[in-house]
């Protein structure tokens, strides 16, 4: 898992997210409300263009257009919307600076949480319980994906409680599809559609580092 989900240079292989601006800001406190809209593509925010400059709050929706990309924080939470080839939408559920849970709609997503209470991430075909995580989530009809990154999981099928399966990782330790037919069931997946590069970007949002960067 660890070799598919290698490091790389965004700005060498153009992972679509659009970095300027990151380099000469300052560190950003664990306590801000939110970050500004790191965008490539077509970006709407409760369906309206977002703009580069804008924030993103909890109880708003975000979709990206297909190929595009969002990244943003809210609070201490951080997140990378991917497009993908269909396009995403994520609805960011809570209140303010605190995000209670996420449904995933469709697309990818890259998240990292800071320390505090379990969230949440519901998919199409799973509810995904995380603290204190890193992890790549992609949302399709018919079946779910993860990565677990690092940190602690509990990944539940929506149709079928009873198939679930608790998970603490601390370096892409596994990958798993969360299936809904013929019948609801995890099956061991590969890396996809994330690297080491999403996860710093996505902690440097709120001035942290992955547990996997030492220096």
């Amino acid at each position: 898992m660890a070799r598919a989900c290698t490091r790389r240079s965004a700005l060498a292989t153009g992972t679509g997210l659009l970095l300027a601006g990151l380099s000469g800001s300052r560190p950003v406190l664990a306590q801000q409300a939110s970050e500004p809209l790191k965008i490539k593509g077509q970006v709407r925010v409760d369906g309206k263009r977002a703009e580069a400059s804008q924030q993103v709050r909890a109880g708003q929706e975000v979709s990206v257009s297909p190929g595009g990309s969002a990244a943003f924080a809210v609070g201490n939470d951080a997140f990378i919307v991917k497009g993908q080839e269909r396009g995403a939408r994520l609805q960011i559920e809570g209140k303010g600076s605190t995000v209670d849970q996420l449904r995933l709609v469709s697309g990818g997503l890259v998240a990292t949480f800071g320390k505090g209470p379990e969230r949440k991430i519901v998919t199409t075909s799973a509810t995904i319980g995380i603290r204190g995580t890193g992890c790549y989530v992609e949302s399709q009809l018919h079946r779910s994906y993860i990565c677990y990154c690092y940190g602690q999981f509990a990944f539940t099928s929506r149709d079928d409680q009873s198939v679930q399966e608790n998970f603490e990782a601390s370096y892409h330790d596994a990958g798993r599809f969360m299936l809904r037919w013929p019948r609801p069931r995890i099956v061991p997946a590969g890396g996809l559609g994330h690297d080491d590069d999403d996860l710093i970007l996505a902690e440097s949002l709120v001035g942290r580092k992955p547990p996997f960067v030492k220096t």
